[in-house]
């Protein structure tokens, strides 16, 4: 059995080898190392447009896990539901992991299913919608990071979200 950690949300994990992506996060297998290698990336203080970047991503993250469980609740096929299901998962990590950064509690409506279409094709062309706009985000806010972490975090979100649009088709 191997142990190992997430860089990204930090969470451990175990098996006979390293899963392509963090179970947690999302995260690609590069972002995976031994438990016994594993420390943190200090992220020291953050630049007031790092913070603005990522309450801008809180926001925008919450918004966009509370539409996937609502997509998840009136998808018309089981497949649709688990899609919906694990994208809310992998976007409430991902604002868990910045409100980490942030040093902040979780918004309490994470965990709430939020506004959607009735129709799940529609929800579909949606998600894929979110998706592009929080990757495009992703992408400007890693151009304007100067600290490690924060591009490390940010990076791997861009792969994660990169991923997830090749299940929305």
């Amino acid at each position: 059995m191997e142990l190992y950690r997430c860089r990204i949300c930090g969470e451990p994990g175990f098996g006979t080898e390293l899963p392509s992506h963090c179970p947690c996060c999302g995260a690609r297998r590069p972002h995976l190392e031994s438990a016994i290698d594993y420390e943190p990336t200090v992220l020291g203080e953050l630049t007031s447009k790092s913070r603005e970047n990522l309450e801008r991503l809180v926001e925008l993250s919450t918004e966009t896990t509370g539409f996937f469980r609502g997509a998840s609740k009136v998808a018309d096929q089981a497949e649709g539901k688990v899609l919906f299901s694990v994208l809310a998962q992998v976007e409430a990590r991902h604002v868990t992991i910045i409100c980490s950064l942030l040093g902040m509690e979780s918004p309490e409506e994470l965990q709430a299913p939020g506004e959607c279409s009735p129709a799940h094709k529609e929800n579909v062309a949606e998600a894929r919608k979110r998706l592009e706009r929080n990757l495009n985000l992703d992408r400007r806010f890693l151009d304007e990071a100067v600290e490690e972490r924060i591009q490390q975090v940010l990076e791997a979100f861009i792969e994660t979200a990169t991923d997830e649009l090749s299940f929305i088709l």
